[in-house]
C-alpha cells in the first residue's frame, strides 16, 4: 500500500480520509478521499484507493451529468491502471506457473478481493495477455 501513497506524493496527489454517505472513494482533479466509514478492511482501502489513483493517473473525471458512456470508459481507464498496479502482467504470469489458476487462489496470492481478481482476468484476456487455461 506504500507504493500507492508514494505515487500519490510524487504526482502531488492529496489523499484525505472523509466521511461520505454512500461513496467509499471520491476522486477530483489533484485529490482523493476515502470513506472511512464504509471501508471495511485494508485489502479494500487498496483496491478503492489503486482505483481512485487510476482516475488521476489517466485523468479519468468525469461528471455526475455525463452520459454513462462517459462515465462507464473513465470507470474502465481507472479500473485499468488499478489492475496493471496491484496486479502486474508478469506477476500473474509467475503465479500461474506455480499453480495458482482458480480465482480465489490469485486473489489471496496478490492480496486482492475475489471480484477483484476477476476483473483482472477480464481486463488481461481484452488486452490478449494472459489465458490461465
Amino acid at each position: 500500500m506504500e507504493s500507492l501513497y508514494e505515487i500519490a506524493e510524487q504526482n502531488s496527489i492529496d489523499i484525505d480520509y472523509f466521511p461520505m454517505k454512500v461513496l467509499k472513494g471520491l476522486s477530483i482533479p489533484g485529490a482523493i478521499a476515502l470513506n472511512p466509514k464504509l471501508i471495511d478492511t485494508q485489502q479494500e482501502e487498496r483496491e478503492i484507493l489503486a482505483h481512485e489513483l487510476g482516475h488521476q493517473m489517466r485523468y479519468a473525471f468525469y461528471r455526475f451529468s455525463d452520459s454513462d458512456i462517459t462515465k462507464a470508459r473513465a470507470e474502465e481507464r481507472a479500473n485499468r491502471w488499478a489492475v496493471m498496479q496491484l496486479v502486474p502482467i508478469d506477476e500473474l504470469q509467475k503465479a500461474f506457473k506455480s499453480g495458482c489458476t482458480m480465482i480465489w487462489q490469485l486473489a489471496e496470492y496478490f492480496n486482492v478481493s475475489d471480484k477483484f481478481m476477476q476483473n483482472v482476468i477480464r481486463i488481461y484476456r481484452v488486452k490478449g495477455e494472459v489465458d490461465p487455461s
